[in-house]
């Protein structure tokens, strides 16, 4: 089992300036990963950058909606919301009213599957393979094991053996190898 706390998280700022990036973890060839989980607070109106070969999926984890350009068609996606897109798609993002934070999934094509789902947690749970190989908390509490994890701090599940209890919303991450689907 790995925790990865929001806090530790390094804020990398996008080619654009209009946002950051933290990256929570990564798969795969460090100069060609077959999937990244990251988070990106977006501040102000801008392009999101080229992936050509990912698939994207993004779920808005911050308290405000964003507008979402792609490829000339507009939508507004608010808390909770998820999108999934190609990298080789022109994406426009612009914060409705102030700053919003977005989860994002990308997958290498051909070498990786991926999904974000949400999941309601309400007592305790022993997570099985088909629950994903991590978890973050958009609200709520987790406890795992010691460990208190509140907003945004992810737990990788390597370990189905660890009880999970807490009242929360977690995102699950599943990731599958394409080639062996």
């Amino acid at each position: 089992m790995t925790i990865v706390r929001a806090a530790d998280l390094v804020a990398t700022p996008w080619r654009n300036g209009v946002g950051v990036t933290r990256r929570i973890s990564t798969g795969g060839h460090p100069e060609s990963p077959d999937w990244t989980l990251s988070i990106a607070d977006i501040a102000a109106p801008g392009r999101f950058s080229l992936f050509p070969g990912l698939d994207r999926t993004a779920v808005v984890v911050g308290d405000e909606p964003l507008d979402l350009t792609i490829n000339d068609a507009t939508r507004t996606i608010a808390l909770l919301d998820r999108v999934s897109f190609a990298g080789e798609d022109v994406v426009d993002a612009t914060p409705t009213r102030r700053p919003t934070r977005l989860l994002n999934l990308m997958t290498r094509r051909g070498r990786c599957l991926g999904e974000l789902s949400l999941r309601h947690i309400r007592g305790s749970v022993n997570p099985g393979p088909d629950d994903g190989i991590a978890w973050m908390v958009l609200a709520g509490r987790l406890v795992v094991g010691e460990h208190d994890l509140r907003r945004w701090d992810t737990v990788f599940l390597a370990d189905p053996r660890h009880e999970i209890r807490g009242a929360a919303t977690v995102a699950a991450v599943r990731l599958q190898n394409e080639e062996n689907p």
